[in-house]
């Protein structure tokens, strides 16, 4: 890694302060609208994917079973309506 002569040593030297002076002049901090603008990105593309996720899993999901009551255990409008009368709700 490191040079055993004088001059490699230099020679080394020289072209680490070199692609230090390139790097430090070339990556220069975003502006913060990019910034922004990537988090944006970053958020829109996890809302998809919990999207695609969720519609996925409810697609995949197995329905739910259907419990059969019979029809006279139905409650009708008649005795929805009479069940009031009788709780008292006539005498006011």
């Amino acid at each position: 890694m490191f040079s055993s002569t004088k001059a490699g040593h230099l020679a080394q030297i020289g072209a680490t302060a070199l692609l230090g002076q390139v790097a430090s002049h070339e990556l220069v901090p975003p502006d913060p609208t990019k910034i922004e603008n990537y988090g944006h990105l970053i958020i829109q593309a996890l809302v998809a994917i919990v999207t695609i996720w969720a519609t996925v899993r409810k697609a995949l999901q197995r329905p739910e079973e259907v419990v059969k009551v019979p029809a006279e255990a139905l409650p009708t409008a008649n005795n929805s309506v009479g069940s009031e009368r009788s709780n008292g709700s006539e005498l006011e």
